[in-house]
């Protein structure tokens, strides 16, 4: 029992913690709606599955293994959540009113809202590591694909509801971005820790 309350306080830490996948769930909401920030959250939660699957069947270790693998995935990640950057810096100077409750269609599409969210995860070395360095820790030879299943699907679960409740929070104070000044401010913030991130994926050690 200490062993799976471990995993879910260490497994909390690592999601509550700002990462790329927080501020693209941020830009989403921000940007759409409540929808968009779900879709981004299940599109990190699919990415998560997909690795998951590979540490079941223990091909997650050979991919790290390879040093142009793991640097190929590095320098794609990096880049792409740089992008996510620039483009935010970008829209910062952009006027749009935001509502309360939006009556029209979305802003962003959900489609690219999934998207986003599961490349972010996807090129992410740091998703990598977590299956990896973290969660073998809780597993042991006696246990199996079964325990690593289990373990995983706890972690997607948790990460899918903290991004959900993230969203319905994110939407609740869109009315502040009303105000173009604090609009244009947070752009700019968010864009330059995009960007900071994407730099510190870069430099991830293997």
């Amino acid at each position: 029992m200490d062993n799976w309350l471990s995993f879910i306080v260490i497994a909390l830490m690592i999601i509550i913690i700002p990462g790329p996948d927080f501020f693209i769930v941020l830009n989403n909401t921000l940007k759409g709606d409540a929808r968009n920030g779900i879709m981004a959250g299940l599109g990190i939660s699919s990415a998560h599955v997909f690795y998951s699957a590979l540490a079941a069947f223990g091909l997650i270790f050979i991919l790290t293994s390879s040093y142009y693998v793991f640097t190929g995935i590095k320098i794609l990640g990096s880049i792409y959540i740089a992008y996510l950057g620039v483009k935010s810096i970008l829209n910062a100077k952009k006027t749009f009113n935001i509502t309360t409750h939006p009556t029209g269609p979305s802003q962003v599409k959900l489609t690219l809202s999934y998207k986003q969210g599961f490349l972010s995860t996807i090129f992410n070395p740091k998703a990598i590591l977590f299956y990896v360095s973290i969660l073998p820790q809780f597993i042991t030879k006696q246990d199996g694909s079964m325990k690593i299943i289990m373990l995983s699907s706890l972690f997607i679960l948790t990460v899918f509801v903290w991004f959900f409740l993230c969203s319905f929070l994110f939407n609740y104070i869109r009315q502040l971005f009303n105000n173009h000044k604090f609009k244009s401010i947070l752009d700019y913030a968010i864009g330059t820790v995009l960007i900071g991130l994407a730099i510190s994926i870069f430099k991830l050690e293997k």
